[in-house]
């Protein structure tokens, strides 16, 4: 008699803890209809943590519904009671509600509810990504993707972001997942081969630049980014025929003209490479890298004049006195250009040593002393 009656009253002890556990789920409940969300909350953790209430679906489906109601409360009190997101911990708690949820009761909500969340968390990253705020606009660009991995708009925000917070291997994953979905723009192509050079992998760049060109023969773009990296490597004459065609499909963009110039400039053809940065100024008159590639093609062209000038024999003076006087004239012709230059980018440092240099070889000493200090003005701060 004794066994049975300690067993009975162990019997009514655990359902004694089961019902006040269930009890803190309903009174979370009836907590949350009244907006009493300071006392729903206390009442709803204690219940998903304890063994009693810990499997219910009901128990994490309230926490959801309470978490989700903080996040959309105006007050400021009930912002403050947690510091983790509550978006997310929202979400996490109707995902555990439906692994537990044996009968479906909460299914069709939660799947409305997941859905709002989502739309919350991209609203927010874009937000973020408006503000600025890359690294938190991927983070919520990220969250979406889980349940909407192959949803294009998302992939490419989320590539656009990753670039914005310098994460050029994610944007590369993104940008790739896009392809995957048959996304069509040469943008992807461009930014595959940008994020691909940032990581130092020009080989790839390239690939993905000749690749954008097959789908995209007259993007001019993909043909600019090309060539730049030929023109990095210097590969000047491989590049020129590309130039004239990208020139011919785009005759109004002073980019074109100018990396046509520089192409030019490489291979020794100066006077095709005159008339190239030229245009690009007149296209573009606030152009600085026109400007000053062309004043420091005739300084170089004066400063080799110079050189040869020094070479002439001390016997053979009149010879010396034009080749200086062709230096100087070449100095001069320079000058306006480095000028214009430096009023454009003033803490330009190779536009200044041109300037100080060349007011040296034209005897304009008190120019070139202040462009001295100028310099060294920038260099100390």
């Amino acid at each position: 008699m004794k066994s049975t009656l300690l067993i009975s009253l162990l019997s009514i002890l655990y359902l004694g803890q089961v019902y006040a556990q269930n009890q803190k789920v309903q009174s979370a409940f009836i907590f949350i209809k009244s907006g009493e969300l300071d006392r729903a909350l206390p009442a709803i953790e204690e219940a998903v943590v304890n063994e009693k209430t810990i499997s219910s679906a009901k128990a994490w489906y309230y926490r959801g519904e309470i978490y989700l109601a903080i996040y959309g409360t105006d007050n400021p009190e009930f912002q403050k009671l947690v510091s983790a997101d509550p978006l997310l911990v929202a979400m996490e708690s109707y995902r555990k509600s439906k692994t537990l949820d044996i009968k479906d009761e909460f299914g069709a909500d939660i799947n409305k509810k997941m859905k709002s969340i989502i739309e919350k968390l991209y609203n927010r990253g874009v937000d973020h990504y408006n503000n600025k705020e890359y690294k938190y606009a991927l983070a919520d660009f990220e969250l979406v993707l889980i349940d909407n991995p192959k949803d294009t708009s998302v992939l490419f925000n989320a590539a656009l972001t990753s670039e914005k917070a310098k994460e050029p291997a994610k944007a590369i994953q993104y940008l790739d997942a896009l392809l995957k979905q048959n996304y069509q723009s040469p943008q992807i192509y461009v930014s595959l081969a940008s994020n691909n050079k940032a990581l130092g992998d020009t080989v790839a760049a390239l690939n993905y630049l000749i690749e954008g060109q097959k789908k995209y023969p007259n993007e001019v773009a993909l043909i600019i980014d090309e060539l730049n990296i030929f023109l990095m490597q210097g590969r000047a004459t491989e590049v020129i025929g590309k130039l004239e065609k990208a020139v011919a499909l785009d005759p109004n963009n002073p980019s074109l003209h100018f990396a046509l110039g520089s192409a030019l400039d490489q291979i020794g053809d100066k006077q095709k490479a005159e008339v190239c940065y030229q245009r690009a100024i007149d296209i573009k008159p606030e152009y600085f890298d026109g400007w000053y590639n062309l004043g420091a093609m005739y300084f170089n062209n004066a400063a080799e004049s110079m050189n040869e000038a020094n070479r002439i024999p001390f016997n053979k003076k009149k010879e010396y006195e034009v080749a200086v006087a062709l230096a100087k004239e070449a100095f001069v012709k320079a000058r306006p250009f480095l000028e214009k230059a430096h009023e454009l980018d003033p803490k330009d440092n190779n536009t200044m040593v041109s300037l100080q240099q060349l007011y040296a070889q034209l005897k304009l000493n008190d120019k070139s002393m202040e462009m001295k200090k100028k310099r060294e003005a920038l260099a100390g701060k």
